[in-house]
């Protein structure tokens, strides 16, 4: 019979669980990305399919 193997408590992982867990409140890059989402791509050119 078959059973399932749990994981191994201390193992690291390659990844963080998740990217917005891994950027700080108030980092740099949250500056960026708002910037980034209100622009209008399909002002700039950009084909957007929504």
């Amino acid at each position: 019979m078959k059973f399932i193997q749990g994981s191994n408590r201390s193992q690291t992982h390659l990844f963080p669980i998740s990217l917005e867990d891994s950027i700080a409140p108030d980092d740099e890059v949250r500056l960026i990305d708002l910037f980034v989402a209100s622009l209008k791509l399909s002002d700039l050119g950009f084909k957007t399919d929504l």
